[in-house]
């Protein structure tokens, strides 16, 4: 990555993000406490080409269980 001083734009190896989308609104998710947009790393970028490596979204949701008798 070409060591402790070299700077941030000249490492050969970065981040590839995008923004996060909220898919049933259509709108950028926005942090909390300052209100940037937030950005989802999908992958990395290395000599001019993004390489995805993260291929699956995983939502969290509530599911209700109904506990009854089986019989």
């Amino acid at each position: 990555m070409g060591g402790l001083h070299t700077k941030l734009k000249d490492r050969p190896i970065k981040l590839h993000t995008n923004l996060n989308i909220v898919e049933e609104t259509g709108e950028c998710s926005q942090s909390y406490y300052d209100g940037e947009l937030i950005q989802k790393v999908k992958g990395l970028w290395f000599a001019g080409k993004a390489i995805i490596t993260r291929h699956y979204s995983w939502k969290v949701e509530r599911h209700n269980l109904k506990l009854g008798r089986v019989s």
